[in-house]
């Protein structure tokens, strides 16, 4: 009579023969990322270990480590203790680590050690891809995305918030060290309480710079920013950001630059604040850097245009397609004030003057300067405006005001090359490869939410993803 069979996990076994080879096959993600992490040059990493050293064991080599973090990338493994565990029971890692296990803590400190070489690293996949011709500097592809960082909304406070809880820390850690007789509880206590006051005061200081900076040319009221401004007391480097899912969390803005004919990503950066129009320049200059090469155009979405970024483009004499944020809706035709919106007011350049759609003349009455420092001139026509009948549904003011920047031609120039038909298909092309990277990052590996604290360490984590798309990339057009 047959039975199921079910594990006999009892038995002793005398022999046990497991070829580590049959876990990683050919063509598999373990042995890709093994490959290619062979060919980086590491020896910067290397020189810094002491190897004529007797004291101490043998240092794991730090392409394996780099091997494990990238496969763990991969198997949307980003918790440091969760790696350990695969490392134990995972013969896939077992073959990238040769059988040895590798603690948690040694992964972690090692990535903090040498966290300003991973950008390194991953410029020389970038020339990888150079050199097997994956890049071939036709559109250079930009854009953003937020990802959630490991804090709580609930630790932002403004400068009034932080000197409130600072007092009732200080309140405390005096009611327990006036006690007579102390318990350990007490002390574990205190000391907990004296890392809070750390915090607290290294984040006062740095809101107090932040305030002081957005402050500087500004008319606005320092009290007013004062009490809006916030910063996040567990990690004072995230900044309020709204998510795709409307959720207002600490987050980190990434920039990247992608080359259009592979996907492949030639640049990332971690920005300061959350403004894509400041993070166009350096996104750009940075792959011009890691690649040494400039590509023929720069395609970004609207959220990266400003008529002082088109300024330096046109000053770089680098070709680009950025939309102003009101092109598709002025291209669309679908405007709330009808045929009284903006759009529908004509410039004659000759005259200097705005014809409004019934016809009167707004001429330039003053010239000012904008939150921005740009120098802007006003149109206006007050009589013309007082006994039209149609004013009501044109403006709620006395009279309509046009406001031109005294440089709105270029914009006009950006309007009429994104109308070309050959421009409009060069422009579609930066939709898929600009969000090529966020799909990979955020939907096939899960990612969305960075597992360290403070810029440079989040840096580390996306310089990690950057060089796993890269170098998975490489191999898909290796076949």
């Amino acid at each position: 009579m047959r039975k199921f069979i079910v594990p006999e996990r009892d038995q002793m076994l005398l022999m046990a023969y497991v070829n580590l080879n049959s876990a990683a096959p050919m063509g598999s993600a373990v042995r890709v990322i093994d490959e290619m992490v062979d060919e980086l040059d590491t020896s910067e990493i290397e020189n810094t270990y002491d190897l004529e050293s007797i004291v101490g064991k043998n240092p794991i080599h730090p392409k394996t480590i780099i091997k494990v973090a990238l496969y763990a990338l991969h198997n949307c493994r980003f918790s440091l203790r969760k790696m350990e565990i695969d490392l134990e029971g995972n013969l896939a890692y077992r073959w990238l680590t040769g059988s040895k296990v590798i603690d948690h803590s040694t992964i972690g400190k090692f990535l903090v050690r040498f966290r300003a070489f991973i950008e390194e690293i991953f410029t020389q996949t970038v020339i990888i891809s150079y050199d097997r011709e994956l890049l071939d500097f036709e559109i250079l592809a930009i854009d953003s995305m937020k990802i959630r960082a490991n804090a709580s909304h609930k630790q932002d406070k403004n400068q009034r918030g932080l000197e409130k809880e600072e007092k009732k820390v200080k309140k405390r850690i005096k009611e327990l060290l006036d006690k007579v007789e102390k318990e350990v509880d007490d002390n574990n206590e205190i000391d907990a309480l004296k890392r809070r006051e750390e915090k607290l005061l290294s984040a006062k200081k740095l809101l107090a710079d932040r305030i002081r900076d957005k402050c500087k040319g500004l008319k606005t009221n320092k009290e007013k920013i004062e009490a809006q401004e916030k910063i996040n007391v567990t990690d004072p480097d995230a900044h309020k950001m709204q998510q795709a899912n409307g959720e207002i969390n600490p987050s980190y803005s990434i920039t990247t630059a992608v080359d259009t004919k592979s996907d492949i990503i030639t640049h990332f950066q971690v920005n300061e604040e959350d403004n894509d129009n400041r993070a166009l320049i350096p996104a750009i200059e940075g792959s011009i850097e890691k690649t040494g090469m400039k590509h023929k155009c720069v395609d970004a979405d609207s959220g990266f245009f400003s008529m002082g970024n088109i300024e330096i483009l046109m000053g770089l004499k680098q070709d680009s397609l950025i939309p102003d944020k009101r092109f598709d809706v002025d291209e669309s035709g679908n405007h709330s004030k009808g045929m009284y919106d903006r759009f529908y007011f004509k410039y004659i350049e000759d005259e200097d003057i705005y014809l409004c759609p019934r016809g009167h003349r707004l001429r330039n009455s003053a010239s000012f300067y904008n939150n921005t420092g740009r120098l802007c001139y006003r149109y206006e026509n007050l009589p013309a405006c007082k006994d039209c009948i149609d004013k009501k549904e044109c403006t709620k003011g006395k009279c309509r005001t046009i406001t031109r920047d005294a440089n709105e031609k270029i914009k006009e120039e950006m309007r009429d090359k994104l109308r070309i038909p050959e421009n409009k298909e060069i422009y579609k092309m930066r939709a898929h490869a600009a969000e090529s990277p966020y799909g990979n990052i955020k939907h096939n590996l899960k990612f969305r939410t960075f597992m360290r604290r403070g810029r440079e360490r989040v840096k580390v984590e996306i310089g990690l993803l950057c060089m796993l798309h890269n170098i998975m990339k490489i191999a898909r057009y290796a076949e």
